[in-house]
């Protein structure tokens, strides 16, 4: 499921990663609905547009529909689906628009290491002023 969770004009970061039109949109990919309103919650005001995919198929949609500047990824995405890492360090070269990708997890740090493609791989209980430092904005 695809939700738009903040869509508000004039809440660009101003950090120079914002597409030519000045907006930051940002995509939340995560299979639990409670995490996504968490992360919105934390970072509202700091991008233009945030938008919520509950699955990579949704992600995928969103990614070939809008000019997304940023993503945050879950690692774990449920049951037959493929991990936020794999998922996601192909984004930058197929997607343009896409700055920053931060892969979330809970699983030990250390044994996944950072792909091409993901920026950062950050432990789920990140605070969010760290969050949005992480993602620049």
């Amino acid at each position: 499921m695809i939700s738009d969770l903040d869509r508000e004009s004039g809440k660009s970061g101003g950090n120079g990663s914002a597409m030519a039109d000045g907006r930051n949109v940002l995509l939340i990919v995560d299979d639990e609905s409670s995490v996504c309103r968490v992360v919105r919650r934390v970072l509202k005001g700091r991008f233009d547009e945030i938008v919520a995919a509950e699955t990579p198929a949704d992600a995928k949609t969103v990614l070939s529909s809008r000019e997304v500047t940023h993503v945050i990824c879950d690692h774990m995405l449920g049951p037959g689906c493929p991990r936020g890492l794999e998922l996601a360090s192909g984004w930058k070269a197929a997607f343009p628009s896409v700055r920053k990708i931060i892969v979330l997890t809970g699983a030990d740090l250390a044994s996944l290491g950072v792909p091409a493609g993901i920026d950062f791989v950050l432990p789920k209980t990140t605070p969010p002023d760290e969050l949005a430092a992480y993602l620049g904005v």
